[in-house]
């Protein structure tokens, strides 16, 4: 991505910001399906009620607001990076195939752990994938995308610190608020060691996904895993 000097600086990775115009095109399936879904239910994501509260501060936003920032954000960062509108579509396909691959370690990981079922979860099986495809879109967006991304730019263009340094603090930051905004009082889950240490375990690994391949696949990867939970335990 080419922008001036200081903004490039701040940029988490090159994996981050590469073709976000294949990241929105990858996205919008997954955002349809959230937006269509919510509409049946009043399940909400957490992130997505931390997105349309942030838009209501500068007047009255409906459901539909976290799903166009997520275009919008997109949409200027594919103007910022000066690339083509073409869409290379058979990324777009790759990454449907990557969102799998990279769910894997997740999935590993609750499996080894003794997680219990939590009770604030959708009644029908689609509700539940629904969900958790918002979860992994607008989640993402909120402790990736956004959160990682201040602290980079904040730490490496504003405070000047090394850049090694602000990388870990942000992995690590925006993983350790990932797994508490689950929790009370942001969250409707009362707190829980294990499930705090897998979220954050799981927000590092994701931190990681999208420092390296960027906010659709880490994205997608979430999306994907908890579809794959919803479906085998209803979790």
């Amino acid at each position: 991505m080419t922008r001036s000097q200081p903004l490039k600086s701040a940029s988490p990775s090159r994996g981050v910001l590469a073709r976000p115009l294949e990241a929105l095109v990858f996205l919008l399936p997954l955002i349809g399906v959230y937006e269509w879904a919510s509409m049946r239910s009043h399940d909400r994501v957490i992130a997505f009620d931390l997105l349309r509260g942030f838009v209501e501060l500068f007047g009255r936003a409906g459901s539909w607001a976290p799903g166009l920032i997520v275009v919008v954000i997109l949409l200027m960062m594919h103007v910022a990076s000066g690339e083509s509108w073409s869409i290379r579509w058979r990324r777009v396909c790759i990454m449907y195939v990557e969102a799998v691959v990279l769910s894997v370690p997740l999935l590993a990981l609750n499996w080894s752990m003794p997680l219990t079922a939590t009770s604030a979860v959708a009644p029908g099986l689609f509700d539940r994938m629904a969900v958790g495809i918002g979860a992994g879109i607008y989640e993402e967006m909120v402790f990736r995308l956004v959160l990682i991304s201040v602290i980079v730019m904040l730490g490496v263009d504003v405070l000047r610190m090394d850049r090694t340094v602000v990388a870990v603090v942000a992995v690590c930051g925006s993983s350790l608020a990932f797994a508490a905004h689950h929790h009370s009082p942001i969250g409707s889950e009362p707190f829980n060691v294990v499930r705090f240490a897998f979220r954050s375990v799981a927000g590092a690994y994701l931190a990681l996904v999208f420092w390296f391949r960027g906010y659709g696949s880490a994205a997608g990867a979430h999306a994907t895993y908890n579809v794959v939970i919803a479906a085998i335990s209803g979790r």
